[in-house]
C-alpha cells in the first residue's frame, strides 16, 4: 500500500537517503495520530542534506495517503505500532 504513494526526491545523491517512519494504527487500519519520521544519519551526505527534510516529509505523506491500511484485525497487537524504512528501492 505504501509503494504507490512513495515519491522519493530526485536530486544529487538523493538515492542514498533513507528515512524511518513510525506510526500507530487503530484496529480499523486508520492512523492513530501523525506519523513520525527521522533520517538515517549515515544516509545523509553534504550533497543530499538539503533534501533530507523533503525525503522525510514525502515518506510521512506516503503513510498518510496509504491509510487506512488493509491488515488482518485478529493480529492487531502485532501491527498497531509500525515502522518502515523509506529509500529509493521501496
Amino acid at each position: 500500500q505504501l509503494r504507490t504513494h512513495w515519491n522519493a526526491p530526485s536530486v544529487v545523491e538523493a538515492g542514498l537517503l533513507e528515512s524511518v517512519v513510525t506510526w500507530k494504527l487503530h484496529p480499523d487500519g486508520s492512523l492513530n495520530g501523525r506519523p513520525r519520521c527521522k533520517n538515517i544519519r549515515s544516509s545523509v551526505t553534504e550533497s543530499n542534506r538539503p533534501q533530507a527534510p523533503l525525503h522525510c516529509e514525502r515518506a510521512r505523506r506516503a503513510v498518510q495517503l496509504a491509510a487506512p491500511f488493509n491488515l488482518p484485525e485478529q493480529f492487531y497487537n502485532r501491527w498497531k505500532d509500525l515502522q518502515w524504512e523509506f529509500n529509493r528501492r521501496l
